[in-house]
């Protein structure tokens, strides 16, 4: 497939995005979290994860084409997600990204809670985008979010706090992998031996989670947590962490732990590109474990970004034909012709045989978060985007 499809696809989802989920004036509080289809609505959270993600994206999309077509929106959104850090150097959450906002100005007793993947995928958009444009700024919040999540910091290696608003339930290697990710990208950033230390002490309870096979335990084998995300996703995002932890480290343990994670996501890969929920063997892995499914929200956005860092790190061809045939899958699924309310969107599942929308995510989750019927803006279309972006300019290159 032309690597000018990808650049087309981005720009479809972008008008979708534009006409559809931002808020007042033109996203001045940010970007809406999803469209839950079957329940009519638009969901009214405004999250700094799915902004941040946001933010990069339009970055990169303008390092790319040399367009500025996004940067109003880019500056609103950008600007957003500086103001609703917690910023009050006396909060003991100082440094901290709540996990949603009312129509982006209004903190619920909900909102309020503190999800380590969250702050993580913050950290890590936060750099990639300051890497292009090099606002001090974005270096300053991530290093704010990183030495908060390092103040909490397990000797394990996980980070939990019972404070009333960090999350408890963090075992798991979703809530581990992208805070490690991020603290080795600040610290080739910035420097700060606290974050390459604090990395490495995360990594080293990663690893102690990677079964024999390649995959890594799930955070509902580890603690009956997180029923609906199905097993791909924290293979895939393992994948991810691993990619950027050999990149910049070198050590061998990271190319071994890659190597692993990367051959069993691959192995899960359809003939349509797409990265199946699981296999007939890992059932009891998750409760969403329907093996002709394809998981949107939380797997295959980031095993796109992951496959791609795989291939950036070792070269290995075989991660560019995963990328490239899942992003030809993506780009062939996307919303078209359904409704203008998203078009240009990805809805959370598709059955990889039948070819069809399908599944849910509302495994003991009453307000499914994933599945058919949601429409996620941030997780689904922003890393979509992203990684579509970078194989369109690793193509050209």
């Amino acid at each position: 497939m032309n690597s000018q499809t990808y650049l087309t696809s981005v720009e479809t989802c972008m008008e979708w995005i534009e006409s559809q989920m931002l808020t007042f004036d033109g996203g001045y509080h940010g970007m809406y979290e999803r469209i839950r289809i079957n329940e009519h609505i638009r969901v009214n959270w405004v999250r700094p994860d799915c902004n941040t993600e946001l933010l990069r994206t339009l970055t990169v999309y303008e390092r790319i084409t040399g367009s500025d077509r996004y940067a109003k929106l880019a500056a609103k959104i950008k600007e957003w997600v500086l103001r609703v850090q917690d910023n009050d150097p006396m909060s003991v959450w100082h440094g901290s990204f709540p996990f949603f906002l009312v129509e982006g100005n209004t903190v619920t007793d909900s909102g309020k809670k503190l999800y380590q993947n969250d702050n993580g995928r913050i950290m890590i958009a936060l750099l990639h985008a300051y890497e292009i444009d090099r606002d001090p700024r974005l270096l300053e919040s991530a290093a704010k979010v990183a030495d908060y999540w390092i103040g909490i910091q397990r000797s394990e290696g996980n980070f939990v706090r019972k404070d009333g608003k960090t999350w408890e339930l963090a075992k798991g290697p979703d809530f581990v992998l992208w805070l490690a990710a991020g603290f080795l990208l600040l610290h080739q950033a910035a420097g700060g031996e606290k974050y390459k230390t604090a990395a490495l002490k995360a990594y080293d309870y990663l690893l102690a989670l990677q079964l024999e096979d390649g995959r890594i335990k799930t955070s509902y084998e580890l603690e009956l947590t997180e029923d609906w995300r199905p097993l791909s996703s924290e293979t895939a995002k393992a994948l991810y962490s691993f990619s950027v932890a050999y990149r910049l480290t070198k050590d061998e343990r990271f190319a071994t732990a890659l190597k692993k994670a990367g051959a069993y996501t691959l192995s899960l890969q359809h003939g349509s590109g797409g990265i199946l929920n699981n296999d007939a063997q890992t059932k009891d892995a998750a409760l969403q474990n329907n093996e002709n499914l394809c998981d949107l929200v939380y797997t295959q956005g980031f095993a796109l970004m992951a496959l791609i860092e795989a291939w950036q790190a070792t070269g290995d061809v075989n991660y560019e034909e995963g990328a490239r045939k899942l992003a030809n899958f993506l780009t062939d699924i996307q919303c078209k012709g359904e409704s203008p309310l998203w078009d240009g969107a990805w809805r959370g599942s598709y059955n990889a045989v039948t070819r069809q929308w399908d599944g849910r995510a509302d495994q003991n989750n009453h307000i499914d978060e994933g599945g058919m019927y949601s429409v996620y803006t941030g997780w689904t279309a922003t890393n979509n985007m992203f990684g579509l972006l970078r194989l369109h300019e690793l193509s050209q290159k």
